[in-house]
């Protein structure tokens, strides 16, 4: 009966999205276009009025416009450009266009896949041996920012292999060891490793059914972060508050759960450690020694001010070009020192999650499939290891960050476009054409 219970509030609250789409215009009914185009007055101010994270999950028009837009609806700590812009060069190949795929809107090349209005891709660039060879802007300025989504995960990731290389954390220990006031709580004693790698056993996965329950834990959390009050204690609760209420489902370790719940309670990892705040943290260790693009956007949640690394984190596209750059040999060219140690590099790529506890889940079959190709195991918040120790990292309406050390290779695009597979479906024929050996 309890079981019946939990579907019923999930496919009623779907049933109600859908709906408060369709009254109120949020549904996808926009090209990406319109945000070269712009918004009148008028349209900014119903944007502004229908945006929550009810309307975020539907990906329709209001994301479009609050996508490159996230710092009016949410405080931010800028991170900004610290060095001298160093301009990564272009040397555009015609050859990458042409490599096809075949997605769920069908098989077509590279060329007529971003310009498609099915694919909503917004702008997508390929990086190789520290060259742009490959750039295309069908529905964003190339100066405009937009949010990451899910791709920020691994700036919290690489904050923590460095505190690893320093000997400040150690990845076998418990969170309650280092987070005192966790102690106590179903956290206590998970090891890091279990936590970074989305494998920590409690009941916050972040499926479709749990976004959509006005009730579960992932959705108190983005609630809070929306400055939205929670269903039940009709507060606008903080993170600690809600990540204390969690509760153990299995032994950790044992199945990949994706959680963006695990994500944040690493940043709050990282704060206890370094007393800091993480968005100076991140600037200090990161992105002072990168010549960035623009400033780099550290949203932060309306329940707490905590930086919400879990996917509010906004930039130009070439940001997140530049932070994939520091896991390839072309680090150089766009950093003052080794960000990535080669150390940190070899536990993503080569000391990986278990590929039983990957397909364990329902996540780890699902990005397989999304990804059409064999996938080792996510790792270290990353979503996808290769056996050729690729990396892939996807984000909330089709963002996605693929990084190829050994072929000096990167891959980014932003998307509004709630089906994420469409993009996913192009970085393995890429990275294998035969043009970047």
């Amino acid at each position: 009966m309890k079981k019946i219970s939990k579907l019923f509030i999930a496919f009623m609250a779907t049933q109600s999205l859908l709906a408060f789409a369709q009254i109120n215009g949020t549904s996808k009914t926009q090209p990406v276009t319109k945000a070269i185009e712009g918004y009148s007055d008028a349209e900014y101010e119903a944007m502004f009025k229908v945006y929550g994270y009810q309307t975020a999950l539907i990906g329709g028009d209001a994301s479009l416009f609050a996508n490159s837009r996230m710092a009016t609806f949410f405080h931010t700590a800028v991170v900004p450009q610290r060095k001298p812009s160093n301009p990564v060069p272009t040397e555009l190949n015609p050859a990458i266009g042409r490599i096809e795929a075949t997605s769920p809107i069908g098989t077509m090349s590279l060329d007529d896949f971003v310009t498609n209005p099915k694919s909503d891709i917004q702008a997508f660039i390929v990086m190789h041996k520290g060259k742009v060879v490959y750039e295309r802007y069908p529905g964003m300025k190339p100066t405009d920012s937009h949010v990451w989504a899910s791709t920020a995960k691994p700036i919290v990731g690489l904050l923590l292999e460095q505190l690893i290389d320093e000997g400040k954390i150690d990845q076998n220990g418990t969170y309650g060891q280092y987070v005192p006031d966790f102690r106590g709580t179903a956290w206590e004693n998970i090891r890091i490793l279990d936590i970074m790698n989305m494998a920590s056993g409690l009941n916050i996965g972040e499926t479709d059914a749990a976004r959509h329950n006005p009730t579960s834990i992932p959705t108190r959390l983005f609630l809070s972060e929306f400055g939205q009050p929670d269903s039940i204690t009709k507060k606008i609760e903080t993170t600690r508050t809600i990540l204390k209420l969690a509760a153990k489902e299995i032994p950790p370790g044992t199945r990949f759960d994706y959680s963006s719940l695990n994500t944040q309670a690493l940043v709050i990892l990282v704060e206890e450690v370094t007393k800091k705040r993480f968005s100076d943290v991140a600037d200090e260790k990161v992105f002072s020694h990168m010549s960035l693009d623009g400033d780099m956007q550290l949203h932060l949640s309306s329940g707490d001010r905590l930086e919400a690394m879990h996917g509010l984190v906004s930039s130009r596209l070439r940001n997140l070009m530049l932070f994939g750059m520091l896991y390839t040999p072309s680090w150089s060219k766009i950093a003052d020192q080794q960000v990535v140690s080669d150390a940190a590099l070899h536990r993503i790529r080569k000391e990986v999650a278990s590929h039983q506890a990957y397909m364990a889940g329902s996540d780890g079959p699902t990005f397989t499939n999304a990804l059409n190709d064999y996938v080792i195991s996510n790792n270290r918040q990353w979503d996808d290891i290769f056996p050729d120790g690729d990396m892939f990292k996807l984000g909330f309406m089709g963002q996605g960050l693929y990084v190829s050390p050994d072929r000096d290779l990167v891959i980014v695009y932003f998307s509004t476009n709630p089906d994420t597979t469409p993009g996913q479906r192009y970085m393995r024929p890429i990275a294998k054409s035969g043009l970047f050996n």
